[in-house]
């Protein structure tokens, strides 16, 4: 189902994200089978893709500190005491 409308490649971050991004956003126009397979947002969702990609996200978090102190990622990033925001 993930080919129908996008060529996603299973070694590149940015598309694995997309995937789960546009799962989610889409999730209730897929079959019913499909939502079987994904399961119940959040939790069961989140496990389907982690199961298969368990850094995916410890990855994407990480990579992304870089960008903590910038005002848009505050609720993503726990703010350390003296920390300005």
């Amino acid at each position: 189902d993930l080919r129908k409308f996008r060529t996603y490649k299973g070694s590149s971050v940015r598309d694995l994200l997309r995937a789960m991004r546009n799962k989610k956003h889409h999730y209730h126009e897929l079959p019913a089978d499909v939502q079987e397979t994904l399961g119940a947002i959040p939790d069961e969702f989140v496990q389907y893709f982690t199961s298969r990609f368990p850094w995916l996200l410890l990855h994407t978090h990480s990579a992304m500190q870089s960008c903590a102190t910038e005002r848009p990622f505050h609720p993503y990033y726990l703010q350390q005491p003296g920390d300005l925001g």
